[in-house]
């Protein structure tokens, strides 16, 4: 009998159908409360595709903020947003919870270890469906790269790079995979066929003269300044702590180089399969840590990573004191658990919800630089 209750929370059916639940509950709260500006900004702007209007704009009559994601979201988002919202809006949260899952419980490895991310990132997961982001794509995408390609299954690897991008731009940093795991040219000419294809998707509906014009509109977007701020980044983390002049773009690219670095060095010493799980947390707290539109509900990608760094790391004691401030200060600072007064005095003024994974993102860091070195062993700090 005592052990009913443990076999019922560590049952992939019961979590999948709680998952579900979170995605429905939270679009129906989101729809109730006449909070779900994000859908509404998807939702006009499928409109506004089909009805060949600039996506780009302002309609401040109808919704808060700006459409900034590829046209071809539109396309992908169409069945959401011709539904009733009272269905359309939790069926999308719905949506993104089960493919999040899905992407968790693909990751070869124990099947505690995937429920032990998947209850402690509920917090993360809950924020951002709330929010009807796409951030629980993104991170799905990121993992599902990885773990086709493991399986060795190269004609789906690269689609989920393509649709990575054609949601948020960063989300095709997956293809890194595809470059340190792969050298055969036919597996990036699957990528470039499945990019091309997903991204003319608009030309179903426009004309090709049109279809340029939507892009130009879409790059113009791009090099807008909507809003402008640090984020919760480490740029935002060292002007608020720091320096309050110190520059974004030498930050970032400092970022760059330590990626490039490192990417190059797994590449040279060839050990992708001894650090692919590393790559992997390495590069969802980096695309998240270093952009400096980070806000709260972003951080279900570098949360993700971070939890899946714990998992392949070796629990010395300092890795438990990450875990403990990345379980705070990380996943749930944003909730209503969290003591308001310590978020609203010093957790979002000084953007530290940015500092556990900034922490965990160095001691990766330092394991991709240093895979095994002698010296650092009995620090704990290698991994």
């Amino acid at each position: 009998m005592s052990q009913a209750p443990l076999r019922f929370f560590l049952n992939k059916k019961s979590l999948f159908i709680a998952y579900l639940i979170f995605g429905l509950v939270s679009g129906l709260q989101a729809y109730l409360l006449d909070s779900f500006n994000n859908f509404t900004i998807f939702k006009n702007s499928v409109i506004n595709f089909y009805s060949h209007q600039n996506l780009y704009v302002e309609y401040p009559t109808i919704h808060h903020d700006v459409f900034l994601y590829n046209p071809t979201f539109c396309v992908l988002f169409t069945p959401f947003a011709y539904l009733p919202e009272w269905l359309g809006i939790p069926l999308w949260c719905m949506v993104v919870s089960a493919i999040f899952f899905m992407a968790i419980y693909s990751l070869d490895i124990s099947k505690n270890a995937k429920f032990f991310i998947l209850y402690l990132i509920i917090p993360e997961l809950i924020s951002s469906i709330q929010n009807m982001q796409t951030n629980g794509l993104v991170v799905a995408f990121i993992i599902f790269s990885m773990t086709l390609l493991n399986r060795k299954q190269h004609i789906w690897v690269p689609l989920f790079p393509s649709l990575g991008f054609f949601i948020k731009g960063y989300g095709a940093i997956s293809g890194v995979f595809i470059l340190l795991k792969s050298s055969n040219v036919k597996h990036y000419l699957f990528g470039l066929i499945q990019f091309v294809l997903i991204g003319s998707l608009p030309l179903l509906f426009y004309s090709f003269e049109e279809f340029i014009t939507l892009y130009k509109q879409w790059f113009w977007s791009l090099n807008q300044d909507y809003d402008i701020n640090v984020g919760l980044s480490v740029m935002g983390l060292i002007q608020k702590i720091v320096y309050s002049k110190a520059s974004i773009a030498w930050i970032q690219g400092i970022a760059v180089v330590f990626l490039l670095v490192s990417l190059v060095s797994v590449r040279i010493r060839k050990n992708y399969e001894e650090m692919k799980y590393f790559i992997l947390a390495y590069l969802l707290i980096w695309v998240i840590i270093f952009n400096q539109s980070s806000e709260s509900a972003t951080y279900i990608i570098a949360s993700t990573g971070c939890l899946i760094w714990f998992i392949h790391s070796k629990k010395t004691t300092y890795d438990l004191i990450l875990l403990g401030l990345l379980i705070i200060l990380t996943i749930f600072s944003s909730s209503d658990i969290f003591p308001r007064y310590l978020r609203e005095t010093y957790v979002l003024p000084y953007a530290l919800k940015a500092l556990p994974p900034t922490l965990i993102w160095f001691k990766i860091q330092s394991k991709l630089f240093f895979p095994n070195p002698i010296f650092l062993k009995k620090s704990g700090i290698t991994r």
